[in-house]
């Protein structure tokens, strides 16, 4: 199932379940979608609310909560995932005690006027998707070595992380595959008036509690489509999370933040 949060929608505009579109031949039985409305009144309960049109990770904690599959897999709509990473997903030969992560790739789109698999077919023949794909492998390869054969169906290692080994932080909000157990357990991402560097904080979580970090390989790809970006909206207040504090807050990420919301069991506005 796929779930999408339709986090306070413009007055007038019409409801996203209403006007989303199903790749051809797909039906609800195939691929059922459930869109999650939050109210402007949610919005409005948070604190410093006027500074963020959006607070993303509550967002996606609502989702989380409202998840019913074993495992989820939390993604960006701006991101398009290789073959090889969807056949890895639909093997479903998932460890429930670790977060897989797939090579975060960048691209500047020029062609938005093809479906699906001509997209693909377009994306991944450009020579310098191709080179900078190949040139993650080599780093990667060489920085998780027990990782390599995962992608293609080799047996996720059952081996202690290495105390030297590094934490793939690249694109770390836009694959995201862990078991909906896990993600529960760490309470998903805390709810602050802030959307830069949160990303990164589900991860500094999950690795408390001892999850283990898989990375995903070429051919397993995620890639994130490059496009104008509106400036990021700063909160009335100080920032939260700096370069300055962030090793210091991911070291202890139970710890409450300032304008955090959603303590305890009220995180992701359950039902």
């Amino acid at each position: 199932k796929i779930i999408i949060v339709e986090w306070t929608p413009p007055v007038g505009s019409p409801p996203i379940a209403e006007v989303i579109g199903r790749a051809e031949g797909t039906t609800k039985e195939m691929l059922p979608i459930r869109v999650i409305r939050v109210p402007p009144a949610v919005h409005m309960s948070m604190p410093h609310h006027k500074a963020h049109p959006l607070f993303e990770h509550t967002a996606e904690n609502v989702a989380f909560r409202r998840a019913r599959g074993r495992f989820i897999l939390k993604t960006n709509i701006d991101n398009i995932m290789s073959w090889d990473t969807v056949l890895f997903i639909a093997r479903r030969e998932l460890r429930e005690d670790a977060v897989y992560r797939a090579t975060y790739a960048e691209f500047d789109f020029t062609e938005e006027a093809l479906g699906p698999a001509e997209l693909l077919e377009w994306l991944f023949d450009q020579p310098r998707m191709l080179e900078d794909v190949n040139l993650e492998l080599a780093d990667l390869s060489s920085k998780y070595p027990e990782d390599t054969s995962v992608c293609q169906g080799g047996a996720s290692p059952v081996v202690e992380d290495r105390p030297t080994r590094p934490f793939y932080w690249a694109g770390s909000g836009d694959f995201v595959l862990a078991s909906r157990a896990l993600i529960l357990h760490v309470r998903g991402y805390p709810e602050i008036a802030q959307n830069w560097q949160t990303d990164d904080l589900i991860h500094c979580r999950l690795r408390a509690v001892g999850a283990r970090q898989i990375v995903l390989q070429p051919p397993c790809v995620t890639v994130h489509q490059n496009h104008r970006r509106i400036n990021r909206v700063r909160s009335s207040t100080r920032w939260v999370v700096t370069d300055a504090n962030i090793d210091q807050v991911c070291a202890s990420p139970f710890e409450p933040l300032p304008t955090e919301n959603g303590s305890g069991d009220s995180w992701g506005f359950p039902d």
